[in-house]
C-alpha cells in the first residue's frame, strides 16, 4: 500500500498479536515521511471497523482510562485553554466551534462549565458543539445530527484523540473540509519523531491505525494550506491556522494566556524525544 501523505510505497515494519485467538496484525511504514499504518485495520470491513470503535465505550462516561491515566487532567487544561481563547477574542461568540469525534462529550461539557464559572454563572455566549460519528449517545442528546455537519460550515474544528483513528486521506479530507476558508483546526493526538518499532508500545491499541510522525504531520500541514501553527504545551493542543491575521492575534496575546506557547510558520514538531506520551 502507498502512504496517503507523501505517496511513497510502504514496507513491512512489525507485527503485533492483539489477542491469542487472532492472527498477528501487520504494521507498515513509509520510508520517506515515517507514517505508520496498521494494514490489518485498513483492510477491515466497515462492520469490523464499527465494532472496533465500539470498544471505546469501555471508559466513555467514566472518569477512568487505564491507557491514558492523565486524560482528565489534559481535558481540563484544554477546557481552560478554550475559555482563555474566548476571553481574549481569539474565539468570538458568533464563531461555530465543533468537537468532532467528541465521544461522551466531556471536553465540550468542561468548556461550558469553565466559561460559566468565569462568567459568574451567567449565560454563556460561546458554545463548543458536539459531534460523534461512531459512539452515538443513547436517548436524547445535544449532539449535532449528521445533516448539520456540512463542509465549510465551521470556524474551528476540534479533534481530540481522533487523528490516530482516521483511515487515510478521505477521513482527513472530511475533517479539514468542515472548515470555512479561513478556519482553524485544533488537534490533540500523539505525534512523535519516529514511531517505535516495538509491538509492546503502549499506543498500539486496536483502533489506533494511523500513527503520525513530525515529518508526516508537517507535510499534511502544508498540503491543506495552513499558514501558521501554535502549540500549547500544557493542553497538548495544536492550532493550525489558515487565517494569518488570527494567528498573529494569538501570538500578540499569548502572554495573557497561562501556559507555554510555541509558534511557527510550519508544523510545530514539539515531541522529539521519548517518552512520547
Amino acid at each position: 500500500m502507498k502512504c496517503f501523505v507523501c505517496g511513497e510505497e510502504m514496507t513491512g515494519y512489525f507485527q503485533k498479536k492483539m489477542r491469542p485467538d487472532m492472527p498477528e496484525w501487520n504494521y507498515v511504514r513509509c520510508g520517506r515521511c515515517g507514517l505508520v499504518l496498521c494494514q490489518t485495520v485498513y483492510e477491515m470491513s466497515g462492520e469490523e471497523w464499527q465494532n472496533m470503535n465500539e470498544g471505546h465505550r469501555d471508559y466513555q462516561g467514566s472518569d477512568e482510562n487505564p491507557v491514558d491515566p492523565n486524560w482528565l487532567l489534559r481535558l481540563h487544561s484544554q477546557a481552560e485553554l478554550f475559555a482563555d481563547l474566548a476571553a481574549h477574542g481569539i474565539w468570538e461568540p458568533e464563531m461555530r466551534f465543533v468537537d468532532y469525534g467528541c465521544g461522551d462529550g466531556k471536553l465540550a461539557d468542561y468548556v461550558q462549565n469553565e466559561l460559566s464559572v468565569r462568567g459568574g454563572g451567567t449565560s454563556v455566549s460561546h458554545k463548543l458543539l458536539k459531534y460523534e460519528k461512531y459512539l452515538h449517545p443513547e436517548g436524547p442528546s445535544d449532539y449535532l445530527p449528521d445533516e448539520a455537519v456540512t463542509p465549510g460550515s465551521f470556524d474551528m474544528v476540534v479533534t481530540c484523540s481522533v487523528f490516530e483513528h482516521l483511515l487515510g486521506r478521505p477521513d482527513v479530507d472530511e475533517i479539514v473540509g468542515l472548515l470555512k476558508e479561513n478556519g482553524t483546526l485544533c488537534m490533540h493526538t500523539l505525534v512523535c519523531e519516529e514511531v517505535p518499532r516495538d509491538p509492546d508500545w503502549f499506543y498500539l491499541l486496536g483502533g489506533h491505525c494511523t500513527l503520525w510522525t513530525n515529518n508526516s504531520m508537517s507535510l499534511l500541514f502544508e498540503q491543506y494550506g495552513f499558514t501558521g501553527c501554535a502549540y500549547h504545551v500544557q493542553a497538548r493542543m495544536w492550532l493550525f491556522f489558515r487565517d494569518r491575521q488570527r494567528f498573529e492575534q494569538l501570538k500578540s496575546k499569548c502572554t495573557l494566556i497561562p501556559g507555554e506557547w510555541i509558534f511557527s510558520d510550519q508544523f510545530v514538531d514539539y515531541w522529539k524525544q521519548k517518552p512520547y506520551r
